[in-house]
């Protein structure tokens, strides 16, 4: 993955040679609030990252492990302490997350 990446205003990730790797949106105080990246360049979002209530940490993140077009990994801060502490892992991209795990005290 590149680090030469900049946020345009038009709310897409390019990197230095112009090519969109991602979208980004803003809340309305101007902060960032998701974003998502197409890593591999298939079209099909890769990883996604969300503040939801708006307060400046990320309280979701999913991510498409093996580039197949679908989210395979998800965690979420359901308790708004800045940690993540539950997750779901759908090993065989069936639909179905076989591992899920919730850890009050964060990941």
């Amino acid at each position: 993955m590149s680090t030469d990446r900049h946020f345009a205003s038009d709310g897409n990730i390019y990197e230095a040679d112009g090519t969109v790797v991602g979208t980004y949106e803003l809340d309305q105080r101007g902060n960032l609030s998701s974003t998502s990246t197409d890593e591999d360049g298939d079209g099909a979002i890769d990883t996604i990252v969300a503040d939801v209530d708006h307060n400046g940490t990320f309280e979701t993140g999913a991510v498409d492990t093996d580039s197949d077009g679908y989210i395979e990994t998800i965690v979420v801060d359901t308790d708004g302490d800045g940690d993540f502490d539950s997750s779901a892992v759908d090993t065989d991209a069936d639909g179905n997350y076989e591992t899920l795990v919730n850890d009050p005290s964060g990941f």
